[in-house]
């Protein structure tokens, strides 16, 4: 092992990384460095580096490993022990540091908590001549503590002026100001986003045990929100929705607990357990000064199926002059015909897709863009929209009305997505103007559905959208396995869930393990998910998309610490690709029972190429069988002509039919 390590990282090499750790570890500014220069290290074999570099034998290498103990915790809690313990043994100093000694000074929050983002700045005195800044950038979505910069001894009177000049910032006590890094950071924890470097630095606000009664955080929120008008509230209210945001949700209804009561009921009913909202917007307010009512609609996603939700909600002045909600009503609730203007699954949109071949350049080129914007973090990279209307919550959010083009930088992988074509043609002239920093890979016409899939960020490439497309011909039964694929940073924690969850576990050659989840019921033994744990990596995979957001659900739970979330790809092979020779010799049963369990789950799966029966359902009617004998053509078909990519067969279509007509 020593050699390998050897080979793969020279001594050299090593030294040099070293020695500019050596010289950042002096400041709270080259901690961050430092943290930075690691996080550009690939994370397969970023402990090997650090293990190498404990073979230096520098008192700058001490704090070094401390840095990391307290910033990546049990993820690399190991490498940085035994590196301690070899300093220690050579007779080195290996106690703790101190990376922040200093007393509050004053902390302001930008007054724009109602659009889901926020800035905060804490300032602190150190002992030094000037006072240490702590600027945080907030999202209340998936990626919650989103960026942090640290600018050292900047003088009072400055840090006072810059705060004056900043007319919509607000003062936030100590308590105050851990609460909102708190709620945050709270987010990075149930979405298993990593949240942003410096946690050595404000772990200080999230150790702080501070709570306030949901009054006070009322208040809070609305203090550090902008003063809205009806429309403007109900839109902010929707997007909140949109992205799950509760406590801002719940700093805009009524403070009167018997009608508080009455609107979370509402709540629950709008925001159904995994039913995306797609659009949301108010279509008209009546009222006077005092009292309104806003008639709004939302269209949200089941599935395959799209509902189109309309309310009415009740507006009054409370306390401060500010309007609440005081009363939500869903008048009328119907899922859309497929060619309905609402429905995303009717719309077309254009996609070009690009290989980044400079990062730099394509975000130079982006900063010449007008009007555009950054709508979100992705796990890795960026969703921006090109608008031509103000984002001032006076239209509501929606897939496509004033959206010229959203942009997704998706790792090395560029996407310009748009319905109109001339748009994206002055993008392409633009973005490939001069020196080419972009490598066209194709351009492909697909469902506005298909399109709000990849730009959420949750499939690692393009191409699994278009398998997602195109499902009738590559997933002929209707069986989509969908893998969610996850860094492991807490082996142990991982292997006592799967303890747990799992119910079969096979060893694979190379260091694999497989475990299979099975769903039991009267009838039959049915396949649930499949989990293949490697050193570093594991992935989750099941069947459909509420199978996999419920698998993901049960499996994240918990598990923020020890799980960080990497995206979702679509598995063509599914469940049968680990069958290898050499697996199927050493476990000679294990492909008949995931046939068995295969085809048990297939027979029981609502399919929306069955318009969501079952085929043990859909062979109990005339339609059913005929939508039957549709797929049975698809399987026969595939079988002439192979699986795609060399795929085996593994169920053939005689084994279908023997598992309607016999039930095994």
């Amino acid at each position: 092992m020593k050699n390998r390590h050897k080979t793969m990282f020279p001594r050299p090499m090593l030294k040099t990384l070293a020695e500019d750790i050596k010289r950042l570890v002096h400041s709270t500014e080259g901690y961050l460095q430092i943290l930075d220069i690691m996080e550009e290290i690939p994370y397969d074999v970023r402990q090997m580096v650090i293990e190498g570099l404990s073979s230096f034998y520098w008192p700058e290498m001490v704090i070094f490993f401390h840095l990391l103990k307290e910033e990546y915790g049990r993820e690399i809690d190991e490498v940085a022990k035994r590196a301690l313990t070899k300093y220690r043994l050579a007779g080195m100093n290996v106690e703790c540091p101190d990376f922040f000694n200093g007393q509050f000074y004053k902390a302001y929050a930008s007054c724009t908590r109602h659009t889901g983002r926020m800035s905060v700045d804490v300032a602190w005195e150190t002992g030094d001549q000037g006072l240490q800044i702590e600027s945080f950038f907030l999202s209340f979505r998936s990626d919650g503590l989103h960026s942090m910069i640290v600018v050292d001894n900047m003088p009072a009177d400055q840090f006072e002026l810059d705060r004056e000049n900043l007319m919509d910032m607000v003062e936030l006590t100590y308590e105050e100001t851990c609460f909102v890094l708190q709620d945050a950071y709270y987010l990075n924890i149930r979405c298993m986003n990593r949240p942003a470097l410096g946690k050595f630095l404000y772990k200080k606000y999230m150790n702080e045990e501070y709570r306030k009664p949901p009054e006070e955080v009322k208040t809070l929120w609305r203090n550090l929100s902008n003063r809205l008008t009806p429309r403007q509230l109900v839109n902010s209210f929707f997007y909140a929705a949109k992205y799950q945001d509760l406590n801002y949700i719940f700093s805009v209804f009524s403070s009167n607990q018997s009608l508080e009561n009455i609107l979370l009921y509402q709540l629950n009913k709008m925001l159904k357990h995994g039913h995306p909202l797609l659009e949301a917007k108010v279509e008209d307010v009546k009222g006077s000064q005092e009292e309104a009512e806003v008639h709004a609609y939302s269209i949200r996603l089941n599935g395959r199926r799209v509902w189109r939700d309309d309310f009415v909600l009740g507006m009054t002045k409370e306390e401060g002059n500010e309007w609440v909600i005081a009363s939500m009503d869903m008048t009328d609730t119907r899922m859309l015909e497929e060619d309905s203007a609402w429905n995303p699954f009717h719309m077309q949109v254009t996609c070009r897709i690009y290989d980044i071949e400079d990062m730099d350049g394509l975000f130079e080129a982006l900063d010449s863009v007008d009007d555009i914007r950054e709508v979100e973090e992705l796990p890795y990279g960026l969703h921006m929209r090109i608008t031509c209307m103000d984002d001032d919550f006076t239209h509501g959010f929606s897939f496509m009305t004033g959206v010229i083009a959203d942009m997704v930088i998706n790792g090395d992988e560029f996407v310009i997505i748009s319905k109109d074509l001339d748009a994206i043609q002055q993008l392409h002239s633009l973005f490939n103007d001069g020196e080419s920093f972009l490598c066209p890979t194709g351009e492909y016409q697909v469902s506005l559905t298909a399109a709000l899939n990849y730009i959420s960020g949750q499939y690692v490439h393009f191409d699994d959208i278009l398998l997602e497309e195109d499902e009738e011909l590559v997933f002929e039964d209707g069986m989509r396995c969908i893998t969610a694929r996850y860094v492991v940073k807490d082996r142990e924690r991982v292997l006592a869930k799967l303890d747990r969850q799992a119910h079969l576990n096979i060893q694979l050659p190379g260091g694999f393990q497989v475990y299979y989840q099975i769903e039991t019921d009267n009838e039959s033994k049915r396949f649930m998910a499949e989990y293949i744990l490697a050193p570093n990596w594991i992935t989750a995979s099941a069947f459909g998309e509420q199978d996999i957001a419920e698998i993901r659900r049960s499996f994240e739970e918990d598990m923020y610490e020890a799980l960080e979330f990497d995206g979702l790809e679509i598995r063509e092979e599914g469940i049968f690709e680990i069958l290898t020779y050499d697996v199927k010799k050493q476990y000679p049963d294990l492909e008949s029972n995931l046939k068995e369990l295969y085809l048990n789950k297939w027979a029981h799966s609502y399919l929306p190429s069955l318009q969501g029966m079952s085929p043990s359902e859909a062979c109990q009617t005339e339609e059913g069988t005929r939508l039957l004998w549709e797929m049975y053509k698809r399987i026969r078909h595939k079988e002439k002509t192979g699986y795609s990519r060399g795929q085996g067969k593994q169920i053939g279509l005689k084994d279908y039919i023997r598992r309607l007509e016999t039930g095994n």
